[in-house]
Formats: C-alpha cells, sequence, structure tokens
C-alpha cells in the first residue's frame, strides 16, 4: 500500500529549483565578522564644514524626493544610471514600482470593492510608511557613496548623521575598495528588511491590523502581494518574480528580497532595464499591461480601473524612528549567498489571479442588485 508520500512523489510537481550564489569568500567573511562583531551603536563624531555642508544638503536632496512613491521610485533609476554598481538601487526602483501599484490598487475597482473603507486607509498608511522609511534610510547612504567615489574620500563616517545602522558602516567601506556589488545588495536587502522590522512592524499597529489580517491572506491568495517585475520580451510586456507570503516575518522578506534580485540581475535584466527607462512610473498597472487596466474611471469599459497614485493619495509627512536593528552578530550569516530561481515567470499566474478577483466581483455585483 502507497504512504501518502510516496504518492506525493510520483505526481508531476513543478518545484522552483535555485541556484546558489555566494557573495563573498572565506576569508573576506571572517574579517568581516571580526569587524562587525566590534561594532557597536553608530554614534556622530566631529566633522569639518565641508562635511557639515555635505550632511546638509543630503538631507535636504533626501526630504526633496522623498515626497511619495512615485518621488521616491524616480529617484533610484536615476541614482542606478549614474551608479550602475550598486545593483540594489535598480533593484529598489523595480520593488518601488510595486508598492506604487499596491497602493493604487487600494483605490481601483477590484480590491477596493472589497475592503470596508477603514481598511483601504489602514493599508495605504503601511505600504506608504514602509516606502518612506526605507528610502529614509537608503538614500542618505547612496547619496555618501556617490560622494566618496566623486572625491576619493571616504565618508562613511558621516552615516550617524542619518542615523544608518552601524552595520552599514564596514559594508559600504569594503564596497569602496572591493565593488563587490552582489556583497552589498544582499547586505542592504538585510538592513532594510530589519530596519522596517524594528522601526516600524514591532512598534505599530500594523501587524495586527494588516499582517494578520484575513484581507491581507485573501491579497495574497489573489496574487495581489506578487511582486512583478515588467520586462520587454519582443513586443510584449512580459512579467517575472515572486509571490510574498509570510510578510510578518523579517527572515522570509529577506529570502524574498535575494530571489528578486537574483531574479533580476540574472534572468531578466536587460529587458526589465530597458522597459524602466522608458516607462515612467505613475502608480497605475497600466504602465506595463494597459491592454487590461486604464489609469480613469469610464463607464461602459471592459479594462480594469487603476488610477496613478498622484490621483487618489496624498503626500504623506512622516516622523522616523531611530532604534539600530543591529544587535546580534548572527544576522551576518545571512550575507553569505543568494538564490537565483530557475522559475520565475509570472504573466499567466497573474492572469489567472485577475479572473478570479473579476469573478468575485461579478458575483458580489450581482448579489447587490
Amino acid at each position: 500500500m502507497w504512504s501518502l508520500n510516496a504518492l506525493l512523489n510520483k505526481l508531476p510537481f513543478k518545484t522552483n529549483k535555485v541556484i546558489t550564489q555566494r557573495t563573498i569568500n572565506d576569508d573576506d567573511y571572517a574579517q568581516l565578522k571580526e569587524i562587525l562583531s566590534k561594532t557597536s551603536a553608530a554614534t556622530p563624531v566631529s566633522f569639518g564644514q565641508e562635511d557639515r555642508d555635505l550632511v546638509s544638503f543630503i538631507k535636504k536632496e533626501t526630504t526633496k524626493y522623498n515626497v511619495n512613491n512615485i518621488t521616491r521610485t524616480t529617484a533610484y533609476l536615476e541614482f542606478y544610471k549614474r551608479n550602475k554598481e550598486v545593483h540594489w538601487s535598480f533593484l529598489a526602483h523595480m520593488v518601488s514600482r510595486n508598492g506604487g501599484w499596491n497602493m493604487t490598487d487600494l483605490k481601483g475597482s477590484l480590491i477596493e470593492e472589497l475592503l470596508p473603507s477603514n481598511k483601504v486607509q489602514i493599508f495605504f498608511e503601511f505600504l506608504e510608511k514602509a516606502n518612506a522609511f526605507i528610502f529614509h534610510d537608503a538614500f542618505p547612504q547612496l547619496m555618501l557613496y556617490e560622494h566618496s567615489k566623486k572625491t576619493g574620500r571616504n565618508l562613511f563616517h558621516l552615516l550617524p548623521y542619518f542615523v544608518v545602522s552601524s552595520f552599514m558602516k564596514p559594508i559600504w567601506e569594503l564596497f569602496l575598495h572591493e565593488r563587490n556589488s552582489e556583497l552589498l545588495t544582499i547586505a542592504l536587502i538585510l538592513n532594510e528588511q530589519y530596519m522596517i522590522q524594528t522601526r516600524l512592524i514591532d512598534h505599530s499597529r500594523y501587524e495586527s491590523e494588516v499582517l494578520h489580517s484575513s484581507l491581507y491572506k485573501a491579497q495574497e491568495t489573489f496574487g495581489f502581494t506578487d511582486v512583478l517585475f515588467p520586462f520587454k520580451k519582443r513586443r510584449k510586456i512580459e512579467l517575472a518574480g515572486e509571490t510574498v507570503r509570510g510578510f510578518n516575518n523579517v527572515k522570509n522578506r529577506i529570502n524574498i528580497g535575494k530571489s528578486l534580485y537574483g531574479i533580476l540581475f540574472h534572468r531578466v535584466y536587460q529587458q526589465a532595464f530597458d522597459y524602466a527607462i522608458s516607462t515612467p512610473h505613475t502608480g497605475s498597472r497600466v504602465d506595463y499591461w494597459p491592454h487590461l487596466f486604464l489609469n480613469q474611471e469610464t463607464t461602459g469599459s471592459n479594462k480594469i480601473y487603476s488610477p496613478s497614485l498622484t490621483d487618489v493619495w496624498p503626500d504623506v509627512i512622516h516622523t522616523y524612528k531611530t532604534e539600530d536593528w543591529f544587535t546580534k552578530i548572527e544576522v551576518i550569516e545571512q550575507i553569505k549567498s543568494y538564490q537565483i530561481p530557475s522559475y520565475y515567470m509570472k504573466s499567466e499566474n497573474y492572469k489567472s489571479d485577475l479572473k478570479k478577483l473579476l469573478s468575485i466581483q461579478s458575483v458580489k455585483d450581482k448579489l447587490s442588485k
């Protein structure tokens, strides 16, 4: 008699095989670990007028671009075009596009009708804060690197003035010497996810009201937590990416971030970059599939309403917390490698999810008549 496991093994399931890519050799890892084990909470140091002016300039530039999801997403891409060795900035651009699409879904013709109005606002606040917190933390790091490169000076002693985790200083200093784009990317993924866990999720109502809600789990089921990378394939825009599940678990988010990096830079890079530089980000899903979506409500249209972000959401001013998440040396283990998935196409899955949502919406409309 067949056991359950034996029967399951005989079913034609398609597993997503991955290639594991190392980011750092053993000697460099041991050195980095030793440095980080002696690292204490970052504290500002005294500096001269030149550095004072630079800190002031970077803070103004960060505020200038941290207005909304559109300005942040654009800033990431413009930085990447000037500094292509900083892979994380292009990854952040593509993921931030998804943040905008998730925000406008809340006001579109699919999700808005399924959510109570008070929940729509809470979901938006969470998405907007996460997007803004990451930019507030990361953009000064990018700017310090760019100025270090231009001047030939190591300017990362200024990181504490931007309340950046002590974890990042030795990472950036190593990058200045070795230009290890993969290591820097994975380190920044760790930094951003532990940072929002410490400064946003652990100290807010969002974990219970958003991440553990039945509404969020329904969005996971129907593919609206997918991170999608549009890319040009012949004359069509196809979608690659990953589904985000268990968002409340920081290690899950880090592993998803690593997989997304593997997909973006090892599977669809040139086509995705071509898409990004030719398609301004508006927050509407019209940006990639105008044959299915439209950005204005039109009576009688068969297309799905997906508005532009600035048409439906106001700009928000945030208050930022200052805790340093780096308190345990064990987290460094996660920088040693990342995964490159073999299966990454999402176009057909996403179409299927849209059909399910449209079907539910159709039933809901009929019941309300």
